[in-house]
């Protein structure tokens, strides 16, 4: 799954249920699996937690994606895939 692709279906969440209270969000595109991951406070940087609970969630070699807070605004998404990353920042309404 491309970066875009992942931030298309996060804004659709978004305009459903607000920015205000967005927590982390993880991909695992072959398995068919998204998950959320609650109770992160807004308080705290979002990516070290965000980053370190998808990564636990991954099988070994997997691509996955996680989107999480960027700014107040803004929602960052970090693609992995065959020991490469990418990433991407997105505005939280397009």
């Amino acid at each position: 799954m491309e970066l875009d692709q992942f931030a298309a279906m996060t804004r659709n969440v978004l305009r459903e249920q607000g920015f205000a209270g967005f927590q982390p969000t993880a991909c695992f595109p072959e398995r068919r699996v998204v998950r959320a991951l609650s109770g992160v406070p807004s308080t705290e940087a979002q990516e070290p937690i965000a980053l370190r609970w998808a990564t636990g969630l991954a099988e070994p070699g997997e691509e996955y994606l996680v989107a999480f807070a960027n700014s107040a605004t803004e929602f960052k998404i970090v693609r992995f895939i065959g020991g490469d990353q990418e990433q991407g920042v997105y505005a939280a309404v397009a």
